[in-house]
């Protein structure tokens, strides 16, 4: 039996080893339980760790795996048992523990929508740790290889991320050309099968795609409709998170024949949370040369195509999606288990029709504030150039974000519903 590695995704953020009394109620509601036993009661742990001088975020080391044997019950009825805990064999581990409050649903279910490469799966459960019922979490896939169900990367292939937290990272590939503070991290292969051939294969190729964004090639090196499609998906979500760890790339093989593609949405923290302006994500990464490029717009118009194709259905989708959840037995049963959850931490969190009505107003806002930025009179400056440009400029250049940047042609630039208009 293989051994399984849990994530969970914390409704509640707090973990204690407190015997509570409403363990044995939840075994009646219809959600899945975890029951969970650790090997001699023991608890995952890890250390905060702060960013060295020059990079970004707050991070943690150090975090354990604890090993130990899965359960899981539906109505009181076990129909999986991992077994006890051997290495490389049968039981489990478990690890780290986040905050949710109903986004990730959303956010997964827009990844699905959007059609990108590949969907976790993703299902709302109760979780007992040795015996003490911890709360509402949610159990999500990882991101990993499989060509099969996961991601679609085979044994020379590459699963990577632009990431914040590279320093906290054994291996890391600095970014050739692009002048920010993030770098490259691997999620495939693992750190012990990147020797410095791969790594030296994989630095040549992520040079050759940051170049080809400067010079308007890069429909040679990357997927274009999967960066248009990703960047849709958080530009209707509205992710504040410039700098978030979700930044997650793939590459089917070591050929010339495979294109770096966007893998999945991730990280969801801060969606539903820009308003009236762009995603955070679309002035950076490969984002602010994607739509700036005065080169090639086969990007922008591609973007442009794919909410034209989206815009009609995916907001009414999301919106039944979102209305039959709260009326499902899943939607029902989780009620019930925010209540417990809420005695059991002495929380407040609302319940699922609450949170349902707020995205909801979110979405339709949302709908009318990019149906003007996308498809109105301005699509093309709007689209095309969302760096902040101030009135303090020198002939032909101008303030870009403290940077002295030259603006190759006239045309309005939209920022945070400022207009400047360079003629």
């Amino acid at each position: 039996m293989r051994k399984l590695s849990i994530i969970l995704i914390l409704w509640s953020v707090m973990l204690s080893a407190h015997e509570s009394d409403v363990a044995e109620d939840i075994k009646r509601i219809g959600l899945p339980v975890l029951d969970i036993q650790t090997v001699n009661g023991e608890l995952p742990t890890f250390e905060m760790a702060e960013a060295p001088e020059g990079a970004l975020g707050l991070s943690i080391k150090n975090a354990t795996k604890v090993p130990g044997r899965l359960r899981i019950h539906i109505k009181g009825e076990t129909i999986y048992d991992s077994g006890d805990y051997t290495e490389k064999d049968g039981g489990m581990t478990i690890r780290l523990l986040r905050e949710d409050r109903l986004k990730s649903l959303i956010g997964f279910k827009m990844n699905e929508l959007v059609g990108l490469q590949w969907t976790p799966a993703y299902e709302y459960v109760n979780v007992l740790l040795n015996g003490d019922y911890i709360g509402v979490y949610m159990l999500v896939e990882s991101v990993r290889r499989n060509e099969d169900c996961r991601l679609n990367v085979d044994e020379t292939g590459f699963i990577f991320e632009y990431d914040p937290y590279w320093w906290n990272e054994e291996v890391y590939v600095e970014s050739p050309t692009i002048p920010w503070v993030l770098h490259y991290t691997f999620k495939y292969p693992d750190t012990d099968d990147l020797t410095e051939d791969v790594i030296s294969y994989f630095t040549d190729m992520i040079t050759k795609v940051e170049y080809s964004l400067k010079d308007g090639t890069y429909p040679d090196y990357i997927d274009v409709e999967s960066f248009a499609l990703w960047m849709l998906g958080h530009d209707i979500l509205g992710n504040s998170d410039g700098a978030g760890a979700n930044f997650y790339l793939t590459k089917k093989d070591n050929t010339e024949n495979s294109k770096v593609m966007m893998a999945n949405l991730w990280d969801f923290d801060r969606i539903m949370n820009t308003k009236d302006e762009w995603d955070a994500m679309h002035t950076r990464f490969y984002y602010e040369y994607l739509f700036t490029d005065n080169e090639n717009d086969e990007f922008v118009e591609t973007y442009k195509n794919k909410w034209m194709e989206l815009s009609p259905t995916i907001f009414s989708n999301m919106l039944d999606y979102l209305d039959c959840f709260a009326l499902s037995e899943e939607g029902k049963a989780l009620d019930e288990s925010i209540v417990l959850n809420n005695k059991r931490w002495n929380d407040d969190a609302e319940d699922v029709q609450y949170y349902v009505e707020r995205a909801k107003e979110w979405f339709v806002s949302r709908r009318h504030w990019l149906s003007e930025a996308i498809v109105g009179e301005d699509f093309v400056d709007g689209i095309r150039h969302t760096k902040v440009v101030d009135e303090n400029h020198h002939g032909d250049y101008y303030n870009i974000y403290g940077q002295r940047v030259k603006v190759h042609r006239p045309g309005i630039y939209i920022r945070q519903g400022k207009k400047y208009i360079i003629k």
